[in-house]
């Protein structure tokens, strides 16, 4: 009998001994994964130029992980392993070969935000309107060319709210001839994004229930480069959730100057970003070159990209990094998902001196003199060469939004009276192209607005009939900002005909008009919508069919159709097993 007494408590001794060994070994992947360097807080300088274009590779892996960016962990959806995701590095002119591997549980898609896809309309990445998404275990490549492009742009998810749950990373093209060279000596890549604890597909599906009555989810934190600090007092009980994580630090050596790629990757929220002491000196915004303008604070919408320069010529030391969240922005009410949030709006990182002591800063913030919720004066950039604007317009297309619940009590965005309803599974390109479905048999919910000159100039007026913002996003084009106003009549003395900067997202304010314009030189089904990520599941996207003659006659690649026929045979089922894949807890959605 002593002996099995012995032999028992040996076994609960190793069974103890193993437990804590699991235990420390699974904090200790933690802790790496949220401090793992993916590139973004490494200075590098641009690619080397090559004699010709070349093709770059890249392969990425959607799968679950767990993680914890702001010390909560939380199963997110991530790019090879990582959040943010793997940066994709290429030249002006060279070709991107992407090969997307899709292991998270549901069908995927990836949009190349800011690229123009001239002539690979269908590799612009967006379910039911230019593909099929991408079924899980499924593998598909993503192949264009970056032709004359150079700049900041993202990649991201683009259904169903999953690059809200990690499916985002940068994309940087890098000019050979860039005219500002010589004034940087490295450059850094940062990210501001917002973060939920809770799955945004359960939250998706309150937002869109009948008689919901709440606002947009409030994020739980927000991210510089995929770091940030959550109060874990506030975190559910049952939750693991690590006090103090750490904050994005980038490190600079004193007398170089550092070009800084800034990115808005939210699904909501609008930054102000700011370095205490260090002037921002912006030299491009959405992949277009301007003229050097200097602030001190600089406004961040959702979608947008900024090239700022800043000089480390401050005395030896720490400064505050600041990507705060304006809660102007944010429409609230006590029926709203996340209502008692514990976020902390003043999102911040270190800019830490070699040299300098370890500590937090010490340093000062400078004063906010910027509107609420608005991109930076349209007026204020301008090009760095001047451009010819095109005009006048041979077509033009008014879009009125409105917000309001529909037969069902369902809360839905409106654009000319009409909500869009996704197609995933018979895109608008394949339909058009080769079903030969014409325009005007189209339903009207998929919100079509179609132009045939080739050469012909569009103005598209944007009037917003409702008290929310929105970062205005379109596909395959920059537009010319025009002007923009309150009211909903447009005034035409306001339109700047001479010298408007191009962008391929703008903040539409509430109650206000807009006009944008470009040239129709690109066939191709192209997005239009809102870039706050609820309100494109709420049905604020419409489509622009351009030149559609010239597109009836592309030829569409096998491996896109192929998509749709993987889809088919899988009866199009996997986007209602969502609730089937992750765990819903009901009782942690706060309502």
């Amino acid at each position: 009998m002593g002996n099995i007494k012995r032999i028992f408590a040996l076994i609960i001794t190793l069974f103890v001994i193993s437990a804590f060994s699991r235990s420390t070994f699974s904090e200790q992947l933690k802790h790496k994964r949220q401090t793992i360097d993916n590139g973004l807080f490494t200075p590098f300088i641009p690619l080397e130029a090559t004699p010709t274009p070349v093709t770059r590779n890249y392969e990425i892996v959607l799968s679950q992980i767990d993680l914890a960016p702001d010390g909560f962990t939380k199963r997110i959806f991530a790019i090879n392993g990582q959040y943010p995701g793997t940066i994709i590095h290429a030249n002006k002119g060279d070709r991107i070969q992407v090969t997307v591997r899709n292991n998270i549980g549901e069908p995927s898609v990836i949009h190349w935000h800011g690229m123009f896809q001239r002539g690979t309309n269908w590799y612009d990445g967006v379910s039911g309107q230019t593909q099929c998404p991408i079924p899980n275990g499924s593998s598909f490549v993503y192949d264009f060319s970056t032709q004359e492009q150079r700049g900041t742009f993202w990649y991201h998810a683009h259904t169903h709210g999953q690059y809200m749950e990690g499916i985002r990373a940068p994309l940087i093209i890098h000019d050979p001839n860039d005219p500002y060279r010589s004034e940087y000596d490295f450059e850094y890549i940062i990210t501001m994004s917002d973060w939920y604890h809770q799955r945004v597909s359960d939250m998706l599906a309150i937002r869109m229930s009948p008689n919901y009555g709440g606002f947009n989810p409030i994020p739980d934190s927000g991210l510089i480069s995929g770091f940030g600090r959550y109060n874990c007092s506030a975190a559910p009980p049952g939750s693991t959730c690590q006090e103090n994580s750490p904050l994005a630090e980038y490190r600079v050596t004193p007398g170089r100057r550092y070009r800084l790629r800034l990115i808005n990757t939210s699904g909501l929220t609008h930054f102000i970003f700011s370095i205490d002491n260090h002037p921002l000196r912006i030299i491009e915004a959405d992949g277009e070159y301007s003229r050097p303008v200097i602030v001190n604070k600089l406004p961040v919408a959702i979608g947008q990209r900024y090239s700022v320069i800043i000089d480390a010529n401050q005395t030896v030391g720490n400064y505050w990094m600041r990507a705060t969240i304006d809660d102007r922005c944010l429409l609230i009410n006590n029926r709203t998902v996340n209502v008692d949030s514990a976020i902390n709006y003043n999102v911040t990182g270190i800019l830490r001196y070699d040299g300098a002591e370890s500590g937090f800063p010490q340093s000062t913030e400078y004063p906010d003199q910027l509107d609420p919720c608005l991109s930076i004066d349209p007026n204020l950039l301008k090009t760095l060469e001047p451009q010819q604007i095109p005009g006048p317009a041979t077509n033009n297309i008014q879009l009125v939004v409105t917000f309001r619940n529909d037969d069902q009590d369902v809360t839905r965005a409106f654009i000319n009276n009409s909500s869009f309803v996704v197609d995933n599974y018979n895109p608008t390109l394949q339909k058009f192209v080769s079903d030969d479905v014409p325009l005007d048999q189209f339903p009207a919910n998929q919100n079509i607005y179609a132009y045939d000159q080739p050469g012909g100039i569009i103005d598209i007026t944007y009037i917003n009939n409702n008290s929310a913002v929105h970062p205005i996003h379109m596909h395959g084009h920059n537009f010319y900002v025009l002007g923009t106003g309150s009211g909903l009549v447009v005034d035409e003395s306001r339109l700047n005909l001479v010298d408007p900067f191009p962008r391929d997202t703008f903040v539409v304010n509430s109650t206000s008009w807009s006009v944008f314009r470009y040239r129709a030189d690109n066939p191709g089904i192209w997005s239009i919508h809102c870039h706050i990520e609820w309100h494109v599941e709420m049905g604020m996207i419409a489509q622009l069919i351009e030149l559609p003659t010239e597109l009836s006659n592309v030829t569409i690649p096998e491996s896109v159709n192929n998509l749709c026929i993987q889809q088919n045979n899988s009866k199009r089922s996997k986007f209602s097993r969502r609730n089937r894949l992750f765990n819903v807890d009901k009782k942690r959605i706060k309502v």
